[in-house]
């Protein structure tokens, strides 16, 4: 059988709702060389049954079931079991432009293509779209791995992996695979739908701090960048990464935790930046002009560092959680 040029990997996970829409865009894609590997994660709807009535109609889609073992694991595996040269990841709520494998395959033989996104809801309203600018900060705006297609061969020599943990796992594969890609190429293109689904939206803003373990996530990223030896030759980056990072999880990890909680997790994630990166308050790309997309967000890192520098940095979180 004849090897298919690109393997899309869709984790599945009672999706019994969305599902045929995401197989839908695939299999109606103007590009057709490609196999769909969907490994069904232990879902409990009918999220298996609707997959394999599709198997039958067509020969491209390969299926797999398991018991849950979370989103990580379950890409790794379908990396393992993908025949492509490259590969594209799908999340099971989101789905494609009918041209967008054609738009994103690599022309050069870059080891990752970039491309936007959009953020339809279930009226097809769309409620935000990111266009990239072909620079080096646009590698980083996009956290997750879809919206990208990977040449295989390099997942597979740098031994790229997911984070097992509740978050920042896709953060862990990207960040790394980032900074040791040489041949990356970023596309002004809008091709991805990232399914705004309310109720996941609502279910992550409700997550509490207590169960998402962000000191793993820290650890296990910073531990795997400083053994490849990626940090110095990209310290500047990675110093104002984390400090957005740990920005980001005060403002919206900590959303209706009480006063006292605050302080000793904002004390606990400086402290862990101030460890590695202790000059982070006169980072040279915080100053001045920002590059690419975070120039969107500048006002929101730039305000939190002046309040940071007057003592008030906690009062702004403790004033954001109530919101």
């Amino acid at each position: 059988m004849k090897r298919p040029k690109v393997s899309v990997i869709i984790p599945a996970y009672n999706s019994e709702k969305y599902i045929g829409r995401c197989l839908d865009s695939i299999l109606n894609q103007s590009f057709e060389d490609f196999e769909i590997l969907v490994i069904n994660d232990g879902s409990k709807d009918r999220t298996g049954e609707i997959i394999q009535e599709y198997k039958k109609k067509d020969k491209r889609i390969r299926y797999f079931e398991q018991k849950n073992m979370g989103v990580a694991k379950t890409r790794d595996k379908a990396v393992k079991l993908a025949k492509g040269d490259y590969i594209a990841f799908i999340d099971n709520d989101d789905y494609v432009d009918r041209d967008y494998f054609k738009k994103i395959l690599p022309l050069k033989k870059e080891e990752i293509v970039i491309s936007g996104y959009r953020r339809p809801d279930r009226d097809g309203k769309v409620k935000a779209e990111v266009k990239l600018e072909d620079e080096f900060w646009s590698r980083f705006v996009i956290v997750a791995p879809w919206a990208k297609i990977y040449q295989k061969d390099f997942i597979v020599k740098n031994n790229l992996k997911f984070l097992d943990n509740n978050i920042g796992e896709d953060v862990y594969f990207s960040l790394i695979a980032m900074f040791l890609a040489n041949k990356v190429r970023i596309l002004d293109y809008v091709g991805y739908n990232w399914f705004y689904n309310n109720k996941s939206v609502s279910n992550t803003k409700q997550r509490k701090f207590e169960e998402i373990d962000v000191f793993k996530f820290l650890n296990s990223c910073y531990d795997e960048l400083k053994k490849r030896k990626l940090i110095q030759k990209n310290y500047y980056t990675l110093e104002l990464y984390f400090y957005r990072y740990i920005v980001w999880f005060l403002l919206f990890a900590m959303k209706g935790a009480k006063k006292e909680k605050i302080n000793k997790v904002y004390d606990d994630l400086f402290c862990w930046l101030n460890e590695r990166f202790p000059d982070y308050r006169k980072n040279k790309l915080l100053k001045g002009k920002l590059p690419g997309e975070i120039k969107k967000t500048r006002l929101v890192y730039k305000t939190f560092l002046k309040f940071q520098k007057i003592g008030l940095g906690k009062v702004l979180v403790q004033a954001y959680a109530k919101i």
